[in-house]
C-alpha cells in the first residue's frame, strides 16, 4: 500500500518508545511498522509524539483580541507542537450560555489553524444552564477563587453542581484556590512591596484548602470525572493521589510554568505573576516529580496572554505558554529524566481522554494523523521575536533549552516544517 505520508524515527507511544514507520493515509494512521510506502519524512536524532492536546488554554476570543484571538493562538498552537487545544470560557461575555458558545465556535471555525474544543463556565446564578451546553462542549469549569474573567463559586453549593454535571457525562475542570483566605493574606500584606509578594497574597493554604472541600464535595458524587486545574503544590498532588486511591475520579495537572520555575524567579521577572503564584523549589521538583509517577496527568500550558504594556502597568495574572510547549517537553525528557513515555501520556492520551477525544493522543491504527516530532538535540533559546501569541513575549524569554518542535503534522497535512510558519 502506497501511503500519503509515512513518519520514520523513533516513535513514542504510552507504553514506551521504538524504531518504526508510521503510515497515514486520508488523514488517519492506517499502520505501524517497517517497510512502508509512501511520501517519507525521516527523524533520525527526535521523538515522534502524538499530536499534543493542551487541555488548558485561554484565547481571549471574543473580547480580548488585543491580546489574542482564535489565529494567533492557534498559530503560538502549533509553533509549539500542540495539534489540539481546549479553550477556557472567561472572556468578557462568559461562555455560559450556548448563544456565547455559538459564537465562539463560529469564530474559530473561520480563523483557528488546529482542532479548538470548549469548556462551558458554571456560575453561581445559573449551574442548571451548563446542561444546556452539554452536548456541544468537551467539559466545564469552575472557579474557586477570582481571576481574570471569571467570580468565585461558593464551596457549599458544589455538591449540586457536581450532581448536575456528573448527569451530562462530561468532566468538570476546577481552578482550586479560596477566595476567603486570599482575601485575608491580601488584607495583611497591603502595601508590601517585594516583587514575589503575589505568592503570599494567594498563599499555599488557599490552594489545599479549596482541593480538601472538592474531595470532600466528590465523595457523594462518583460519577464525575474531575480535574484540579494547575496544581501549584507538591501537596496538592498528593491530596490528589490519596483521593484517587480511595477510589474518586480526581486528577490534576501541572502547567510548563509551574514546573519549570519556582518563586525565586519572581525576583528578577515580575511578568511571571499567575494565578495560583509559583511556589518554593521544593513545589516546582514535586510537580516534575508526580509527572514522572503519574500523580500529575496533565501537561497543560494555561496559557493566558496579556500585553506586556498591561502585565507591566497593571499586574495581571497570567502568562502565555503555547510558543513554548515542545521547548518545556525538550527540557523534561532531557534535563528532568521523565521519559518520553510519560510525556506521551500526559501530553497526548490523558487530555485526548479527558476531554473525550477518542480518535486521537495515540500513535495507533485508526488513530488521527495528528504528531508533533520533537527534535531533543536541538538546542534553541527561547525570544520574544519568535513568538507567534499576539502578545508577543515568552516567559521563557533568554532561556536556552536542549529542543524543539521539528514538524507539527495535523490529519497527514504538515503544518510546520523546521520552525517554518504555519501554513
Amino acid at each position: 500500500m502506497e501511503h500519503d505520508l509515512v513518519l520514520e524515527g523513533r516513535v513514542v507511544t504510552r507504553e514506551g518508545t521504538e524504531d518504526a514507520e508510521v503510515g497515514v493515509t486520508d488523514g488517519v494512521i492506517v499502520e505501524v511498522g517497517h517497510g512502508l510506502r509512501g511520501r517519507r519524512i525521516r527523524a533520525p536524532g527526535c521523538l515522534i509524539f502524538p499530536g499534543f492536546v493542551d487541555a488548558h488554554v485561554h484565547l481571549r476570543e471574543p473580547g480580548w483580541e488585543r491580546k489574542e484571538d482564535f489565529r494567533t493562538g492557534t498559530m503560538a498552537a502549533v509553533h509549539g507542537g500542540v495539534t489540539t487545544v481546549a479553550d477556557m470560557p472567561n472572556n468578557p461575555t462568559p461562555t455560559t450560555t450556548l448563544d456565547a458558545l455559538e459564537e465562539k465556535s463560529r469564530l474559530a471555525a473561520a480563523k483557528a489553524l488546529v482542532e479548538v474544543k470548549f469548556y462551558g463556565g458554571i456560575t453561581r446564578a445559573d449551574p442548571e444552564s451548563l446542561v444546556k451546553l452539554s452536548h456541544r462542549v468537551a467539559g466545564y469549569k469552575l472557579y474557586m477563587s477570582e481571576t481574570t474573567g471569571a467570580r468565585s463559586f461558593p464551596a457549599d453549593e458544589l455538591p449540586r453542581v457536581f450532581k448536575l454535571v456528573a448527569g451530562t457525562g462530561k468532566p468538570l475542570s476546577i481552578h482550586c484556590e479560596d477566595q476567603d483566605i486570599i482575601d485575608g493574606a491580601a488584607e495583611r500584606l497591603a502595601g508590601e512591596s517585594r516583587p514575589d509578594a503575589y505568592c503570599d497574597i494567594r498563599p499555599p493554604r488557599s490552594e489545599t484548602e479549596a482541593v480538601r472541600r472538592v474531595v470532600r464535595a466528590l465523595e457523594n458524587e462518583s460519577g464525575l470525572d474531575a480535574n484540579v486545574c494547575h496544581a501549584s503544590l507538591g501537596e496538592t498532588v498528593s491530596l490528589v493521589a490519596a483521593a484517587k486511591r480511595d477510589g474518586l475520579h480526581l486528577s490534576c495537572e501541572a502547567a510548563l510554568h509551574h514546573a519549570y520555575f519556582s518563586r525565586s524567579a519572581m525576583l528578577d521577572n515580575p511578568l511571571l505573576r499567575t494565578n495560583p503564584p509559583l511556589r518554593a523549589e521544593g513545589d516546582r521538583e514535586a510537580l516534575v516529580q508526580g509527572l514522572r509517577e503519574g500523580k500529575v496527568s496533565l501537561l497543560v500550558t494555561d496559557h493566558a496572554p496579556h500585553l506586556l504594556e498591561e502585565k507591566k502597568e497593571s499586574g495581571l495574572a497570567g502568562v502565555p505558554g503555547l510558543d513554548d510547549y515542545s521547548h518545556v517537553v525538550a527540557w523534561l525528557v532531557r534535563s528532568q529524566g521523565v521519559d518520553p513515555a510519560t510525556v506521551a501520556r500526559v501530553a497526548s492520551y490523558n487530555p485526548a481522554k479527558f476531554l473525550g477525544l477518542s480518535d486521537r493522543g495515540e500513535i495507533a491504527p485508526g488513530k488521527r494523523g495528528d504528531f508533533t516530532v520533537v527534535d531533543v538535540r536541538a538546542p534553541e533559546r527561547a525570544r520574544n521575536d519568535d513568538v507567534r501569541s499576539r502578545c508577543g513575549w515568552s516567559p521563557y524569554e533568554g532561556r536556552e533549552f536542549p529542543g524543539r518542535a521539528r514538524w507539527v503534522i495535523l490529519r497527514g497535512e504538515v503544518v510546520m516544517d523546521d520552525f517554518e510558519s504555519a501554513r
